[in-house]
């Protein structure tokens, strides 16, 4: 597999910097290029996801609590938005169904606001068309909004939080975690990691939250992270061609997909990043792929993957 994988990236010229599989416990990597942490993208949404986890864990919250009580001193000027705002939770930002129209707090967008912007403020009031819950609208609004919550509810920096209560008992090193101008960590994006420690995250997904013989996440919370909890009639703009990681559902901060017949069997799941940045995951398989790479064309990379799940 990765011997095939090699050869199609060298064939096509495509910019991949490493890829590693594990499969059945035995893994191969091959670095295309000399190993170095790389911004993993929108796969820090899944490493946010499991520092949340922890939070809940240590019942400082849970997915029904409601989102507003932590911002009371945000001015909320959107009066439309203030009845959906009420019935926003923990659960519909791990969804990422706000309830907002339109993608906001992508890069190009927060690196565009006047650098004294309140960033929360700005999100929630920007128009909410949907009742939370029910609509995914793919951005870096919800992440960062936990990331905010978090950081509140421990009184620490949420990339310190997640280091360590996740990361460190992976046995990776602090990385770097980018902040906005208010110094909140993104959480969507802008985590610095290597393939191998991406892989770690994977591999603590497969083995359903266990590491060694320590159980880092709480198996539940992992289950969940891939049901299907929001499907949109849209979602086909969010897909790649490709039918083997046919984006069906929205977990927690990790799409689901289909098989090749296009039946939800509950066992693919992954994440993706700008440029191609891919975590799968196939129990089915007892397999997970990790690329990471700065191609643009997420296609083919996803094209040569599919050919393995």
């Amino acid at each position: 597999m990765i011997k095939n994988f090699v050869k199609f990236v060298n064939d096509n010229g495509l910019k991949v910097d490493s890829a590693m599989i594990t499969a059945d416990g035995k893994s191969y990597r091959h670095d295309f290029v000399p190993c170095a942490r790389r911004n993993i993208r929108s796969l820090s949404k899944i490493i946010s996801c499991l520092g949340v986890s922890k939070a809940i864990d240590n019942q400082l919250f849970s997915i029904d609590s409601n989102v507003m009580p932590f911002f009371e001193d945000i001015e909320i000027y959107n009066e439309k938005n203030l009845e959906y705002l009420s019935k926003l939770k923990i659960k519909h930002l791990l969804t990422l169904s706000i309830g907002n129209g339109k993608s906001f707090m992508l890069k190009r967008d927060y690196r565009s606001l006047p650098v004294d912007t309140n960033n929360i403020e700005h999100i929630f009031n920007q128009d909410m068309v949907y009742e939370p819950g029910t609509f995914l609208v793919y951005d870096n609004a919800a992440t960062y909004l936990l990331s905010a919550i978090v950081e509140i509810a421990t009184g620490k920096p949420f990339d310190d939080w997640t280091y360590e209560t996740v990361l460190q008992h992976l046995e990776i090193s602090k990385p770097k975690w980018e902040k906005c101008n208010q110094g909140i960590c993104l959480g969507a994006t802008g985590l610095y990691l290597g393939c191998e420690e991406v892989h770690k995250i994977g591999l603590l997904l497969l083995n359903k939250g266990k590491y060694g013989d320590k159980q880092i996440i709480n198996r539940e919370w992992i289950d969940s992270m891939h049901e299907p909890h929001i499907i949109n009639a849209d979602f086909d703009k969010y897909n790649i061609r490709h039918n083997k990681l046919k984006k069906i559902a929205y977990g927690y901060h990790i799409w689901v997909c289909r098989n090749g017949n296009g039946k939800h069997t509950a066992t693919h799941y992954f994440g993706d990043g700008a440029e191609g940045k891919f975590l799968i995951i196939s129990p089915d398989q007892n397999m997970v792929i990790t690329v990471l790479s700065r191609e643009r064309n997420m296609d083919l990379i996803a094209d040569a993957l599919s050919k393995y799940l």
